[in-house]
């Protein structure tokens, strides 16, 4: 019995420390299915260039499975003005369920004009951990 608790302790452990040690999905990951456990904290880094007048935003996600924290970031790659650079979105699972997280780099004023990218990803929340799936 002892030996069953410590086998389980270390497979939480081991879990929760993959968790929160993994890196922010990329583009890389556009268009793949990532399970997670329930209350998983995950980011989203997406390179754009607000200076041109695009910006990445999300443009839907079921909000019962998922919640966004707080505004997206954006860290320029030289920390020069008009610089390339990262928009980092951060996210958590909050519940059990499946959703389509999309997000569009766009310029807002240009209304009628199809996004320059898109970036979707499925969350499939309430699994043990976190799996990449192609």
């Amino acid at each position: 019995m002892k030996h069953k608790t410590s086998t389980l302790i270390i497979v939480l452990l081991f879990s929760i420390f993959i968790t929160s040690c993994v890196k922010p999905f990329t583009e890389e990951d556009n268009g793949t299915t990532i399970n997670l456990g329930i209350d998983d904290p995950f980011e989203v880094e997406l390179t754009g260039n607000p200076t041109t007048g695009y910006i990445w935003e999300v443009a839907s996600f079921e909000a019962s499975i998922i919640k966004q924290i707080g505004e997206a970031r954006f860290e320029p790659d030289d920390g020069k003005p008009g610089s390339d650079g990262k928009y980092t979105f951060e996210f958590q699972t909050i519940a059990a369920g499946q959703t389509s997280l999309n997000l569009i780099y766009h310029r807002k004023f240009e209304e009628n004009e199809p996004p320059a990218k898109t970036f979707t990803i499925e969350i499939v929340a309430g699994t043990m951990g976190r799996i990449l799936e192609e």
